[in-house]
Order: structure tokens, then C-alpha cells, then sequence
């Protein structure tokens, strides 16, 4: 049987998702980051009706589920 390489971290890269993590909250407290938050999803009108219906069924599945508590 071989053995995995040192690189091989089985399920995840616990090494990678700490790197990942650390910039991603670099970027969120940074003056752009900052910036893009407070700006938010922009939506052009066209995609406004679409937006409204995806939530309308995502509300409506979420009332279905009997899974949740």
C-alpha cells in the first residue's frame, strides 16, 4: 500500500483554507472592501422581476420542507 505525500490533506487543505480565509478577511476590512459592502449586489431593473420570483420560490420550498425544525 503506498502512503499519500505530506501534500495530500485527506478531505480539505486545512493550510489552504486558513490562507483563504485570512485574506478574505483581510479584503472585508479593507477601505474597498468596505466600499463594496456598503454598495451591495447591484441589480440592473431588467433582473429585478427574476430576483423577486427565485426569492418568492426559495420561500416557498422552504415552507415545504418538513425537515427543517
Amino acid at each position: 500500500m503506498e502512503k499519500q505525500s505530506p501534500q495530500n490533506h485527506g478531505e480539505g487543505n486545512a493550510e489552504a483554507a486558513d490562507r483563504f480565509n485570512s485574506a478574505e478577511q483581510e479584503f472585508v476590512n479593507s477601505q474597498r472592501g468596505k466600499r463594496k459592502i456598503e454598495e451591495g449586489a447591484k441589480v440592473r431593473p431588467e433582473e429585478e422581476a427574476e430576483l423577486a420570483n427565485a426569492e418568492r420560490v426559495g420561500r416557498e420550498h422552504a415552507k415545504d420542507d418538513d425537515t427543517r425544525p
